[in-house]
């Protein structure tokens, strides 16, 4: 059992030292995401002016793989540029929709399990620790003189075959399993289903795994006009992740840990960005991501309890809680407040009382 929680121990820290250099840049993209949403909300913005901005918002998220991927080659001393490289294969706009189309792809026969790259972290970050391997491994097989020439597209043919071929299809493979799984379970155990999907949101944030469950979403509301509970999970999630950021905040006695949660808290209350919460917060301190699992399943027992649909696709914030208006429902906007205030009030309190700063443990 010791083995067991020092070997995740160890994977946490990787992760927290390979998104170290990211957080920055996507709580940049989460101050950008907030100006437009206010200043669209306010009607200052409007036409191709908030279309450029929107797009300057967005860019740190849709290329948060190829960022990703530069900070994990540095952290695993490996070659930044080809770790770009081979990322970038997965991003391209004419492979992007090859595996939209619906077609049956295959390399050499070899059949490609349809999977989404955009906004992946830790398939990602497993994709390039294994390339730091592939590139070790090369080099003693390749003579020196012979690197310059070879090298690099050996490097970037079997990494990018490794992530398009295995890890990114194993990742998608887990994500609908877990889909269909949940499925089942909130047809006949709402309570457990969304508890268990609540408490699970924050892992799947850190692997990309979540946009599957927001394709289903989507899916939902584009077909019958409302989604029956994936969205108040991750409504649920950034609520709860804001209140561990509080609890940090409320707790930590260190300026620069106080003013990094304080911060994380606004961008994933108002924008509805988690990253920074996730990685910076939780994943880096440890305790407050138990805190945020345990008020992620205390609120989405309420949410099985009392059920809360969602009807417009985006990101669950406090600017855009009105996606769980409707007037067909009207009660059920109150339902999801409810079910976000007990998300950050359960996280807060777990994480005010379970969490301590890394000087107090030393």
């Amino acid at each position: 059992m010791v083995k067991i929680k020092r070997s995740l121990s160890t994977v946490f820290d990787h992760i927290s030292e390979c998104m170290a250099p990211v957080i920055p840049i996507l709580l940049a993209g989460g101050i950008l995401k907030m100006v437009v949403l206010l200043l669209s909300t306010l009607h200052i913005l409007s036409g191709t002016t908030e279309v450029i901005l929107s797009a300057m918002a967005t860019t740190p998220f849709y290329f948060l793989p190829v960022i990703v991927a530069y900070s994990t080659a540095r952290h695993f001393d490996t070659d930044s540029v080809l770790a770009i490289i081979s990322v970038c294969v997965m991003l391209l706009p004419d492979f992007s929709a090859l595996m939209e189309s619906g077609e049956k792809v295959t390399f050499i026969g070899i059949p490609v399990v349809s999977a989404t790259y955009a906004y992946s972290v830790i398939p990602i970050i497993l994709l390039i620790y294994c390339m730091s391997h592939v590139v070790r491994f090369l080099r003693k097989i390749i003579k020196e003189s012979l690197q310059p020439y070879f090298l690099a597209v050996c490097v970037i043919l079997v990494t990018s075959l490794l992530g398009i071929l295995v890890i990114e299809p194993v990742v998608s493979l887990v994500s609908n399993g877990l889909a269909q799984g949940l499925n089942v379970m909130q047809e006949r155990v709402p309570v457990i289903a969304w508890a268990l999907l609540a408490g699970l949101t924050m892992f799947l944030v850190s692997t990309g795994m979540h946009w599957i469950f927001m394709t289903l979403a989507i899916t939902q509301i584009g077909l019958t006009g409302v989604d029956y509970g994936i969205m108040v999970a991750f409504l649920i999630s950034n609520m709860s992740l804001a209140g561990c950021d509080f609890g940090v905040f409320v707790k930590s006695r260190s300026k620069e840990r106080k003013s990094f949660a304080i911060s994380a808290m606004l961008t994933v209350l108002i924008a509805g960005i988690s990253e920074p919460s996730v990685f910076g917060i939780c994943f880096k301190e440890k305790m407050p991501a138990v805190a945020g699992v345990l008020g992620c399943m205390i609120a989405g027992a309420v949410q099985g309890i009392i059920t809360v649909h969602c009807y417009i696709y985006t990101f669950p914030s406090i600017p855009s809680i009105l996606m769980f208006y409707s007037d067909k429902e009207p009660a059920n906007l109150c339902k999801a407040i409810l079910v976000g205030a007990v998300a950050f009030a359960a996280s807060f309190i777990l994480a005010a009382l379970i969490y301590k700063e890394q000087s107090d443990l030393e």
